[in-house]
């Protein structure tokens, strides 16, 4: 598979997980977040064992920053990567900064258009994702709310 091929499928699959994650944020999500979204490719994330860079040089990645619509203060941020795998079957994978969940996809489940399976897998690998930006969330603004009311110090510190 030519270099311009997997390049195209990092895109591809890049694009699917936007397309995903813009579809299941909620109005709720929305109405609680400034939710701001970057592909700089500054602190560009490791990519895992047997994967690298596809072969552009360009990281595909998503940078997600969440802050409080309330509790200003109160943040929490996220990157996605697509990687290509550096040898074998075509083969890239999906990771998620925040732990060490990864989504493998072949070549075969993007040509010529991304199947239903895959679509379904990638809708729960974002909301698990999303999931976990919104638990962080809440755990930031219940500290600031914590911080503003008994002087930062918790009922359960001792």
């Amino acid at each position: 598979m030519s270099d311009d091929r997997i390049n195209q499928l990092a895109e591809t699959m890049h694009a699917l997980v936007t397309e995903t994650a813009t579809h299941q944020i909620t109005r709720e999500i929305a109405h609680l977040a400034e939710i701001e979204v970057d592909t700089a490719t500054s602190d560009v994330p490791v990519a895992p064992a047997g994967y690298a860079t596809p072969p552009s040089g360009v990281v595909v990645t998503t940078h997600v920053l969440a802050r409080s619509r309330d509790v200003p203060a109160a943040t929490t941020e996220t990157r996605v990567a697509v990687w290509a795998a550096t040898s074998g079957e075509p083969q890239l994978v999906v990771t998620h900064s925040e732990d060490d969940k990864v989504l493998e996809v072949a070549a075969a489940d993007l040509e010529p258009e991304p199947s239903a399976h895959l679509r379904a897998r990638v809708n729960d690998f974002v909301a698990l994702i999303i999931a976990h930006m919104v638990t962080h969330l809440n755990v930031a603004m219940q500290r600031s709310y914590i911080r503003e009311s008994d002087g930062d110090v918790t009922e359960y510190e001792g």
